[in-house]
């Protein structure tokens, strides 16, 4: 399980940062994947949770208030021991919101990779990004880790142009 969680972990933070972003600061990563599955991938293991398993957590920015689960794994618990938090997200080709957190998470049990779906939430390990997912068009990289999910949707974070404030916190 803890390499599956690893590769997770890689996989979210390389599709969180390995493309090209519409500022072109980033490089473009490996090369194209096939269309990414419509569901959590395979090898996921551990890093999978129903929705009324994990931590709850409050995302809010501007009058938008999303809700989500945190997966039971050690990476995910790590962020969850940092809440609250209040991050500032950008768009990252079209697919994703990134932000750097202020420590890294730990990689305990990750997987090496993720091919993360609309709603997921990842963490980029090469640079410390927590990812939220709003389109499943992210191809598997490794360095993504997947932490949770959201209850409903993430569609609302495409509708943010610009670089904007976002506060995380434990839900009740």
């Amino acid at each position: 399980m803890p390499a599956l969680l690893l590769a997770l972990l890689a996989t979210v933070s390389l599709s969180a940062c390995g493309g090209g972003d519409e500022d072109g600061d980033h490089a473009t990563g490996a090369s194209e994947a096939s269309a990414p599955s419509p569901g959590p991938s395979p090898s996921s293991g551990d890093q999978e949770a129903n929705s009324s398993e994990g931590t709850p957590i409050r995302i809010t920015f501007g009058n938008t208030d999303l809700t989500a689960r945190l997966h039971n794994n050690a990476t995910a618990r790590d962020l969850a021991a940092q809440l609250p938090l209040t991050l500032t997200f950008r768009d990252h080709n079209n697919v994703e919101k990134t932000a750097p957190l202020p420590r890294e998470l730990s990689l305990d049990d990750a997987p090496e990779g993720h091919d993360p779906a609309a709603g997921d939430i990842g963490y980029w390990a090469p640079d410390g990004d927590l990812v939220f997912y709003y389109d499943s068009d992210a191809p598997f990289f490794n360095g993504i880790v997947r932490i949770g999910a959201f209850d409903l949707t993430a569609a609302a974070f495409e509708r943010q142009s610009e670089d904007f404030s976002v506060t995380i916190e434990q839900a009740e």
